[in-house]
């Protein structure tokens, strides 16, 4: 019988060492990878939440924004030009996802909220007395793309406006 338990024990002791060793090799590739702003890891690269960007989610994705924006809008309601007029993005402390959008329709007093929705995209709302408008922006390379209705009173027409960014 001592015989017996003495192979029984050998027989275990190279059972669990080989399980050990062969979970041991097998390395979760999100093990070194530290991702930031609540983002995962997924086979060894992060994946960002909406609003952040990076290899390690660092980046807020808004940030690329945050400058004067020179161009021009075409309405609906008007199929001629506006004169060319600057489009000012300002961050909002409050939240890593949000910005400021100054001067729409080329009238300072006019302000809206912007709401990233990817690393290019965001949504707006504003108003101004008796206007309002809702709408989406996107950034490609360096040229702002918005896309908006707007309401005055009753009637409510859309525009569409192109810029280029400013250093």
């Amino acid at each position: 019988m001592p015989i017996r338990n003495i192979l029984l024990t050998v027989c275990l002791t190279i059972a669990l060492f080989t399980a050990i060793s062969y979970t041991a090799c097998k390395k979760d590739p999100c093990d070194n990878v530290i991702c930031l702003n609540l983002g995962a890891c997924d086979g060894g690269s992060c994946t960002c939440p909406t609003g952040f960007e990076g290899e390690r989610c660092e980046k807020l994705s808004r940030d690329r924004f945050i400058k004067t924006f020179n161009g021009h809008d075409t309405c609906t309601s008007d199929t001629s030009f506006y004169a060319s007029y600057p489009i000012y993005f300002r961050a909002m402390l409050t939240d890593p996802r949000e910005m400021t959008m100054k001067n729409v329709l080329n009238d300072m007093d006019d302000s809206a909220v912007c709401t990233m929705q990817g690393v290019d995209s965001f949504t707006f709302q504003g108003s101004n007395n008796s206007l309002t408008y809702i709408g989406t922006g996107k950034l490609s390379n360096d040229s702002l793309w918005l896309v908006y209705r707007v309401e005055r009173d009753t009637s409510s027409y859309f525009c569409k406006f192109f810029g280029q960014g400013l250093r």
